[in-house]
């Protein structure tokens, strides 16, 4: 690192009160202006909200205006990005990166973080989700700080169990099937309501069945077990569920948008989605299920109960310092302020998913997400889809399809699991 910064000099930019010294001329005398790349929803979560600017008092001690350029779509970000990051140099100092573009191809192109931790380390390190941390390493080397994620979590009406005569939650995986066929009925007046109902375009979507089973596509060092017994059982369930009618008919077509307005509507009585949907269906005025629907842990299996813990899938972005860029000390200032304590802090209250434990614990936090102890249980144990590799996207979408064609009854369940595993394999390089 040629320019390192000392851990007195810049410690307190970690914090949420602005400093009134002025920093040494030498460091910052071309320091005027950070660029800043990422989505929308990122500018407001660091910007705008309950919790105030959490760039403040970044921006009023290292006397730097910050430059946002932001997209509405999470594709367009990636390819400005990596575009820059490919070049000789670029203006982007700092930028957001989706967990599913860490993959070692794309982690080359950003600076190792290892020195600049050692020199002005990241507050409490050890507070981050231990998921979160992983999929950012590369030989060894550390190439990004996690600051936003969704985990899935199970989402249900208690409205409907109800009404159905459910009087306690499903404490393992056996009872959470049952519970989904008894939440299957059609209503007086010929609507049907559907026990379960998810987006089908999503891996992470059929792990967090499957994981309760113990079954996974890949394991996190790569190996392929999307064939073995556990991941074949789950899709075999799903398959059956599909069948009687516990999904939907339209299973393999319905977006998210629908699955939000079934749940609303009471067409839909659980699905797996993030802890942050829990807003948008709580709505009182958009649906009359307002404040019913509560996040569960789906539980494991009864014989895996106690001794294998339930992983929920998570998705998440970081911050990454391209290692063309020309401003690095500074974009690790900037970086360690939005990763602290009190910088994670101020975007959750924002609507920001915090990457920190801790951050859960924040009072004010527990009253804007009554959900905030599931969700902090959850982050904690939870893991990435697929492990991080060149090929991964692709890999997605195999798993994706003969899963499909697995639960729609195109296929037995093993002779899709076989396929997924045979086209998938040459892509793991």
């Amino acid at each position: 690192m040629s320019q390192s910064i000392s851990r007195r000099r810049f410690g307190a930019l970690a914090g949420v009160t602005a400093l009134a010294t002025a920093l040494p001329s030498r460091t910052f005398a071309q320091a005027k202006t950070l660029t800043v790349l990422g989505h929308r929803v990122h500018r407001t979560a660091a910007t705008t909200g309950p919790g105030g600017d959490a760039t403040e008092a970044f921006r009023q001690a290292s006397g730097t205006n910050l430059n946002w350029v932001t997209f509405g779509d999470v594709n367009a970000v990636h390819e400005r990005l990596l575009r820059e990051a490919s070049l000789a140099e670029t203006s982007i100092d700092v930028a957001y990166l989706v967990n599913g573009r860490a993959v070692p191809r794309n982690l080359k192109l950003f600076e190792p973080l290892d020195a600049f931790m050692k020199d002005a380390p990241i507050e409490a390190f050890d507070d981050f989700a231990p998921g979160l941390i992983g999929p950012l390493k590369l030989d060894g080397a550390l190439h990004g700080i996690p600051v936003r994620h969704a985990t899935n979590a199970l989402i249900y009406n208690e409205a409907l169990l109800e009404e159905r005569g459910i009087g306690k939650l499903p404490a393992s995986f056996e009872e959470l099937v049952e519970t989904a066929r008894k939440l299957t009925f059609k209503r007086e007046d010929g609507t049907q309501v559907h026990g379960l109902a998810f987006t089908a375009v999503f891996a992470s979507n059929f792990l967090t069945f499957s994981r309760c089973l113990g079954g996974d596509y890949m394991t996190a060092d790569g190996k392929l077990t999307a064939n073995e017994p556990a991941m074949v059982k789950a899709l075999t369930i799903l398959a059956d569920l599909y069948k009687s009618g516990v999904l939907p008919r339209n299973f393999a077509t319905v977006n998210n948008e629908e699955i939000t307005t079934w749940m609303q509507q009471g067409r839909a009585a659980m699905t797996i989605n993030p802890f942050a949907r829990l807003v948008s269906y709580n709505d009182p005025a958009k649906g009359k299920y307002g404040g019913r629907f509560k996040s569960l842990l789906p539980p494991m299996a009864a014989d895996l109960s106690g001794k294998v813990a339930f992983a929920p899938t998570v998705e998440f972005w970081s911050l990454m310092i391209p290692k063309n860029a020309r401003q690095k000390p500074l974009a690790w200032e900037f970086i360690r302020a939005l990763s602290s304590k009190a910088g994670t802090t101020a975007m959750a209250l924002n609507g920001n998913g915090p990457t920190r434990i801790s951050t859960y614990a924040d009072e004010k936090l527990k009253v804007a997400m009554p959900y905030a102890a599931d969700e902090a249980a959850a982050l904690k144990a939870s893991r990435i889809h697929l492990p991080a590799f060149d090929e991964q996207a692709r890999a997605h979408d195999i798993f994706v399809e003969e899963t499909q064609a697995a639960v729609l009854g195109r296929k037995p369940p093993q002779q899709a699991m076989d396929d997924a595993v045979a086209r998938v394999k040459p892509l793991l390089g």
